[in-house]
Parts: C-alpha cells; structure tokens; sequence
C-alpha cells in the first residue's frame, strides 16, 4: 500500500527528467554499437551519449568532424530521428498519447498526474489536448517532407531512396529544432567544399532555406499558440494572453535580430551577410541550429547577438529551448514598467508578482549556469592548441543551453571533460532549470500557508 501510495506521488517533473535520461542512455548505446556506424567498429561511448544528448535535447552540436551521414549507417540515423522526435515532443507525451489511446478509463489521480506531466491545462482537455499536439507535429513534418523533396531529388537525382530518407531526416529535425542534416559538416552554407550544396541551383537552396525556417518557426511557436491560431471559432482579438506575447514576441526577435545581425556583419569587407542570410541567421539561432553563414565569419557583434537570440530561444510548450519568449517578454515589460511607475500590464492584463519574480529568477538561475559552465571549459581546454578564440567556447555554451546546436566548428575537438560539462547544459536547457529545481523543491510554486503577516519594508536599492 505504502509503494503504491510513493509511485502514485512520484512528481511528474522527476518523471521527465528520468525519462529523458534513459532515452539519452539507450540511444548512446545504440549509436556506440558497430551496427550503428559506416566503420562497423565500436565506437566511443562518450561521442555516442553526446550524439544522444544532443538529439533527444534537440540540441544539433556534433562530435563528428565529418558530420553525421559519413559517421553512422542508416540503422544509427533512424535512432537519432526517434530521439529527435521524442525529444521534441518529450517521451511523456507521447507515452500519454498511447495511454489514453488504448486505456478508455484513467483514475482522476491518474489523469492529474499525466496532466501535469503534458502541460495540459486541466484533467478533462488531457485526451484531446495531447492528441492535438501529435496531430500538429506530424503534420508539419509531413508538409516539410513533402515541401523538401523536390530539393533533396536535385542532391540525389539517381538515388531516390537516400532523396525521400533526407527529407524526412531534415524535416523531423527542422520540425523539432534539432538542427541535425545527413549531408555533410557543412549544413546549408555554400562554399565550404561540400558538393552536394554547392552544386545547388541557387533558387533551390532559397527554397531548402525558407522551408527550413518556416518548420523552425512552427515548431518553436507553442503547440498551445498553433491550436489558438488555428481554431476557425476565434478571431486575434479573442487569443490567449500567453499566445499574443508567444506571437508578438517571436515577430520582434526574428526581424530585430535579423536587422541587427545585418548591422553587425552587412557591412563588413569580407563575407559580408545578406538581408536573407541574416533572417536565416536569426532564425535559426531560436534554438535550431542550421547554419545559413559560416559562423566562424561572424564578427564578435554578431555573435553577442546570435548569443542573446540562443539564450532567448523558442516558446513554452513546443520543441525550443532556452528561456523563452514569455520570460524575456516579462522581464522586459517588468523593468520598463517599473522604470515608468506604472503597474505590469500587457493586453489589458496585469502580472502577478509572482510571475515577475520566477522570470527573473529563471534568468539569473540560467546565465549563472553559462557563466559556470564556460569558465569550467576554459580551465579545461586552457592548452588545447585547437582553440585560439575563448569566444568560440562561450558561443557553443550559449548553444548548448539554447539547444540551439551551431558552433564554430570546436565541438569535436573538446576534451570529455567539457562535453560533459555540455552534456548537462543541453539537458538543463531542454527541460527548463524550473523543471529540474521542481525535482527536488516541491514547494517552489506553492504559496506559504501561514496565519501571521510581517511589517513590510523597503530597504536601499542600488
């Protein structure tokens, strides 16, 4: 009685959590095992759980310098996309799915667990909630299947098998913001010696690009914003608070980033970048991680920029990392309501101090974790000859929490002591920090129950 009481008090946080690392183990396994990789050797485990981490974490930073496709056969490329995708749907979600699909009747403690576990907004939506968000995913990654063959069959013209297995392979990780292809090391960027994009008519690589950033985008929108949008009864006015901030935030980011990064690299005397490399440049960088420029050209601005759009990353509730757009929506409004005396108001709303102070604390919980990290990394590759820019290491940290997956090609020479340390920055920042703290701190959004209230006082600030 007393084990069956525990299981069914198991917080649902701890639940993903768990499962997400079995998934990261079995699938390092899998992809270490001589039948998952072209040499037929084993391979190092370490790479393999990095490779793991990296695909269930929807992440896209590689240890391989040749990229993907020339490291592992098709059996080790089907394992990363089933990680890719329970990755970014999360294994609870679709282990409710299957739940609720075959279970006609779930107990009330039962469904309140799964609820919380999914996001779901209450016990009675669970059903309909979660096969809505399998519905959307799959669908736009059947659209971006369909909207990449005609691309992958110019790279493939007389392998139509290798063409159809590329485009679900780029679909499911451009759906799911993993950022991961099976062309080369290269990714979409032209000029850098790989063939198979170089050779691209130019209107084709337009059309792989703009493709890729409509999946990117859908995929970081928020499952809860596309079911808004997408319900034929509502019309803008009647959306959601959350999916009015999710859409007017994500508009600012990807079109003022974009502006900025054309500030920053437009002007420049040498690879310079284009109005359209640097839209794909700020989309990307909401947690996708396909690279459109060589990011190793970008100046130090431009990559305090693309830094800054990584540790923003997508929207609560889909395939995106990062911190999201709500909380840097908050913290924004915050700081400018404050700074004019007013109350924190946005669409005729006003937020909870509550509210206020997770997203600040989110924020600070975060950067506290980069800044760690990357001082850790430096002390650890302080003699690797491979890496002369200590910038270039602050960048793939910002990456990695982002599980955004671009870099400036130093992932593989890290010792394993700092793919670890990057390891657990993709697993913090696919799950959330919040998640994570919620483990081990039940309480966290709990209000404290007491019968006494103290004098309140302001103390001297700055």
């Amino acid at each position: 009685m007393d084990n069956t009481k525990k299981h069914r008090t198991l917080s649902p946080y701890l639940l993903v959590s768990i499962s997400f690392f079995v998934v990261i183990m079995l699938g390092g396994f899998l992809l270490t095992c001589p039948f998952s990789r072209t040499d037929g050797n084993w391979g190092n485990f370490l790479d393999a759980v990095f490779t793991a981490t990296s695909s269930t974490c929807v992440t896209g930073l590689s240890v391989y310098v040749d990229g993907v496709g020339p490291e592992l056969t098709f059996f080790g490329e089907l394992v990363m996309v089933i990680m890719i995708q329970i990755g970014g749907l999360s294994f609870i979600t679709l282990l409710t799915f299957f739940i609720t699909l075959f279970s006609k009747k779930l107990q009330i403690k039962d469904q309140f667990f799964l609820a919380q576990a999914v996001s779901a907004e209450s016990i009675g939506d669970l059903k309909k909630f979660v096969r809505k968000i399998i519905i959307i995913a799959f669908s736009c990654e059947f659209i971006g299947f369909l909207l990449y063959i005609p691309v992958f069959f110019i790279m493939f013209p007389s392998d139509i098998p290798s063409a159809l297995w590329n485009s679900v392979y780029t679909a499911v990780s451009a759906y799911n913001n993993a950022g991961f292809d099976i062309i080369g090391n290269t990714s979409f960027v032209q000029g850098m010696g790989n063939p198979l994009i170089d050779n691209l008519p130019t209107w084709s690589v337009y059309y792989l690009k703009t493709v890729t950033m409509l999946l990117i985008i859908f995929g970081g929108l928020s499952f809860l914003v596309i079911m808004d949008v997408f319900d034929g009864k509502k019309k803008p006015k009647q959306y959601r608070t959350f999916s009015k901030i999710v859409i007017s935030t994500t508009l600012v980011l990807i079109f003022g980033g974009a502006l900025a990064l054309l500030i920053t690299d437009g002007f420049k005397s040498y690879e310079r970048l284009s109005p359209f490399e640097a839209l794909f440049q700020s989309v990307t960088c909401r947690t996708a991680g396909f690279a459109g420029y060589n990011q190793a050209n970008l100046s130090v601005a431009g990559r305090a920029v693309s830094c800054i759009l990584m540790y923003v990353g997508g929207s609560p509730l889909s395939t995106a990392g990062g911190i999201k757009t709500t909380t840097a929506f908050t913290i924004c409004l915050a700081m400018y309501k404050y700074l004019s005396g007013k109350r924190v108001v946005a669409f005729k709303r006003q937020f909870s101090s509550k509210t206020v102070l997770k997203a600040v604390s989110l924020m600070i919980i975060s950067l506290s974790a980069i800044i760690i990290s990357y001082l850790i990394i430096v002390s650890i590759e302080v003699n690797n000859s491979y890496i002369g820019d200590r910038g270039e290491i602050l960048y793939d940290v910002f990456s990695a929490f982002g599980t955004v997956g671009l870099s400036t090609g130093i992932t593989p020479y890290f010792s394993w002591g700092s793919k670890i340390i990057l390891c657990l920055l993709m697993f913090v920042g696919r799950l959330g920090p919040m998640t994570l703290i919620q483990v081990v701190q039940k309480n966290m959004d709990k209000d404290e129950i007491r019968h006494y209230e103290y004098v309140e006082e302001d103390i001297l600030i700055g």
